[in-house]
C-alpha cells in the first residue's frame, strides 16, 4: 500500500479526468483599460464585479515589461452633439446640422449624449451621466478654437462649464478640425496601488514595482495613478475621477490548508457543471509563468502552495498534460515525496515534497 494514500485506481482517474493535454503555458492574464471615469474605490468595485469566472481587480504592475504593455492613450470626450426627442441629432449651439464624422452603432443605442472617440475619430452615443473629458469652443464670432478640458464631468456638467468658461460644448464643423484637435493627451489613469497607513499596497497581489514621477510619492492623496504617455506614478486624492486599468487572470489562490489530493479535488469541484467550456484544475507552471505566479502566491498563508505536479509511473507529470520543463527534479523520489509545490520565497522554485502535508494551493481555469 502506498504511504501517501494514493491508490492505483485514483491515479488512473487522476489522468483520465484531467483537462485536454496542453503543451505550453496555461496561465494567462491581461490588462483591461476602462475609459469611463470613476473614483478609486468605484474603479476597484467595477473591476471586481466585471467577472464571476476569472479573478479581476484594479491593476497590479509587476515589471517594467508589464508597464510597457499598457496602452492608455485612448479617451472619450463630450462634445455638443445630442439626440433630440424625435431621434435626430443636433448641436447645442444649433449653428450646424452636419455631423462631420460617422457614428459607432448609434442605431443600437438609446442613449442621448455624444462623445468623440480618440482612437478611431468616431462619434459614440453614451449615457449622459457618465464622466468623461470634454471639448469646449470659443469664441462664437471667429473661427472656432477648441479646447480639451481634462476634467471629469457628466455631459450636462460639461455643457454648463463650457458656457461659463468658453462659449459652448464643441461643435466640430469639419473633419480637419477633428483631426487637428482630437489628439494625443497626457492624463492620469488609476492603478491598484494605494497607501494603507504607512505602507504601499496593491488592490490584489504583491509587487515591489514602482515608477514614481519626479517628487513622488507626494502627499496629494493615498491612491496612485499612472500617466497615459510616460506611465509615471503619482499620488492622487482617491475621490478624483480617472479612467482605470483592471487586471484579469485565470489563477485562483485557495487559502485553505489541504493535502495534495484534497487540493486537486477541491480545484476540480470548482467546475460549474452547467458550463462545459471550461473547468478548474491545479495549475501547471512553466518557466515563463514564474513572475506572475510568484506575485500571486506571495499572498498565500503557507510558504509553498500545491501545484499540479505529480510523480507517476516513473515520471514527473503535470496533471493537465502540460510539458514538463524541470529536469532538476529527483528522478526517483521517495513514494511520499511525489507531489509538487511552488515556493513563494525561494525565487519561485518548483520542488517536490510530502503529499500528505497540508498547505494552500493554486488553481486555474481552463476553457
Amino acid at each position: 500500500m502506498m504511504k501517501n494514500g494514493f491508490s492505483g485506481p485514483f491515479l488512473i482517474l487522476l489522468l483520465l479526468s484531467s483537462t485536454v493535454s496542453e503543451k505550453g503555458s496555461v496561465v494567462w492574464r491581461k490588462y483591461i483599460y476602462v475609459q469611463e471615469h470613476l473614483n478609486w474605490q468605484e474603479a476597484q468595485s467595477h473591476c471586481r464585479s466585471s467577472s464571476t469566472i476569472h479573478h479581476t481587480d484594479l491593476a497590479t504592475i509587476n515589471t517594467q515589461s508589464d508597464e510597457d504593455s499598457l496602452h492608455l492613450k485612448d479617451y472619450h470626450a463630450w462634445i455638443g452633439l445630442y439626440r433630440k426627442q424625435g431621434g435626430n441629432f443636433a448641436w447645442t449651439n444649433a449653428d450646424s446640422t452636419s455631423y462631420t464624422l460617422p457614428f459607432k452603432d448609434e442605431q443600437q443605442s438609446q442613449e442621448i449624449c455624444v462623445t468623440v472617440h480618440y482612437s478611431d475619430l468616431k462619434y459614440d452615443v453614451r449615457s449622459c451621466e457618465t464622466y468623461y473629458f470634454f471639448f469646449c469652443h470659443s469664441p462664437h464670432d471667429t473661427p472656432y478654437h477648441y479646447e480639451l478640458v481634462l476634467q471629469s464631468k457628466t455631459w450636462e456638467e460639461a455643457h454648463q462649464y463650457c458656457k461659463s468658461k468658453f462659449t459652448d460644448l464643441a461643435t466640430f464643423t469639419s473633419i480637419q478640425d477633428i483631426r487637428k484637435d482630437v489628439e494625443e493627451q497626457v492624463f492620469q489613469v488609476w492603478t491598484g496601488l494605494h497607501r494603507d497607513g504607512e505602507t504601499w499596497r496593491w488592490s490584489r497581489g504583491v509587487s515591489d514595482f514602482r515608477n514614481w514621477a519626479k517628487d513622488e510619492p507626494g502627499n496629494n492623496g493615498d491612491c496612485v495613478s499612472i500617466s497615459s504617455l510616460k506611465k509615471e506614478m503619482a499620488t492622487q486624492n482617491c475621490s478624483t475621477r480617472f479612467p482605470f486599468v483592471c487586471l484579469r487572470d485565470n489563477l485562483f489562490l485557495v487559502k485553505e490548508n489541504k493535502t495534495w489530493r484534497e487540493a486537486l479535488e477541491h480545484c476540480r469541484a470548482l467546475w460549474p457543471h452547467d458550463n462545459f467550456n471550461f473547468r478548474f484544475e491545479l495549475v501547471s507552471v512553466q518557466p515563463e509563468d514564474h513572475d506572475h505566479v510568484t506575485n500571486r502566491v506571495k499572498e498565500a498563508d503557507t510558504e509553498e502552495v500545491w501545484v499540479g505536479l505529480r510523480f507517476l509511473a516513473g515520471h514527473w507529470v503535470w496533471v493537465n498534460g502540460a510539458s514538463m520543463l524541470y529536469p532538476d527534479l529527483p528522478a526517483c523520489p521517495p513514494v511520499e515525496q511525489g507531489c509538487g509545490v511552488f515556493s513563494k520565497n525561494d525565487m519561485g522554485k518548483v520542488e517536490n515534497t510530502d503529499c500528505t502535508e497540508k498547505r494552500n494551493f493554486l488553481c486555474y481555469s481552463s476553457y
